[in-house]
């Protein structure tokens, strides 16, 4: 059984016309270490689905249909406690600004893990700093100890990053899902965010979902990618190949619109390095 398996995924939200889905008829899998890229312009239903998988669509404002089965749960059986359960234990989610999800109040220690209080009750409080520190070394946050006790404002966007991802592997969840996370940082900041992904993904073989409209980044990172236009599937399979050679009109207009000096490397051979 994969580790992560949607099924005929469906989305209709409430105040959308009758016949218009956000999500429509998607399917994928994904096994323990994968890295899998899921890309299309805003409003492709990216986000939609990696919501449905970690259960945080709100059900009074849309209706779903098919399955999600996360480690062979099923998400859309769950109850809200349920949910919480496999939230920060089995799957983490890292969104795209940092600075709206961290309590500008508490300091950066206490909320990277608040996961663990939430989930290692069985940890004394010592035992939980001790896991945290790790988590924001293994993040690239080499002065953990002083990180720990900054408050988010402190800090810069790239570390705040970084200690959002230090958030969510603290519980060494089975899957990872980044959705935009390297949208708003220079491109310095980003390579250090993918290296950082990648490193984690061969230390724990943690499986990442990583969302994205940002061809090249994808292209560095992911080993298989999903290209979604109008809530539907219209390409995927192993990176190099769809973006050496894609088929889907749409695709190829994706990777058309690279910046050129992108274009140039990604145009007969992919530029991402298989690490």
């Amino acid at each position: 059984m994969s580790l992560l398996e949607v099924e005929n995924l469906r989305v209709h939200f409430h105040d959308a016309a009758p016949d218009r889905y956000a999500v429509d008829g998607v399917s994928f899998s994904m096994e323990e270490g994968d890295i899998l890229g899921l890309v299309g312009e805003s409003g492709t239903g990216k986000t939609v689905t990696s919501m449905c998988i970690g259960g945080l669509l709100p059900r009074e404002k849309a209706s779903t249909q098919g399955s999600i089965t996360l480690d062979g749960v099923e998400i859309f059986d769950c109850s809200q406690k349920a949910l919480n359960e496999i939230l920060g234990r089995e799957l983490a989610i890292v969104f795209q600004e940092p600075m709206t999800s961290f309590n500008p109040v508490y300091r950066i220690g206490r909320q990277v893990g608040e996961s663990l209080y939430v989930h290692r009750r069985d940890l004394g409080r010592e035992q939980r700093k001790e896991l945290v520190l790790e988590a924001l070394r293994r993040s690239g946050l080499s002065d953990a100890e002083e990180v720990f006790r900054k408050y988010p404002h402190e800090l810069s966007g790239g570390m705040l990053q970084r200690a959002m991802v230090a958030a969510a592997i603290v519980t060494e969840p089975k899957l990872l899902i980044a959705d935009e996370v390297t949208t708003a940082l220079d491109v310095s900041m980003q390579a250090r965010i993918l290296d950082l992904l990648k490193q984690l993904n061969a230390d724990t073989r943690m499986a990442i979902l990583f969302i994205s409209h940002d061809l090249h980044v994808v292209n560095r990172l992911c080993r298989r990618v999903i290209v979604m236009q109008r809530g539907k599937i219209v390409e995927e399979g192993l990176t190099e190949e769809v973006f050496a050679h894609p088929k889907h009109e749409y695709t190829k207009r994706l990777i058309a619109a690279i910046p050129s000096r992108h274009a140039r490397r990604a145009g007969g051979r992919s530029i991402y390095d298989g690490k």
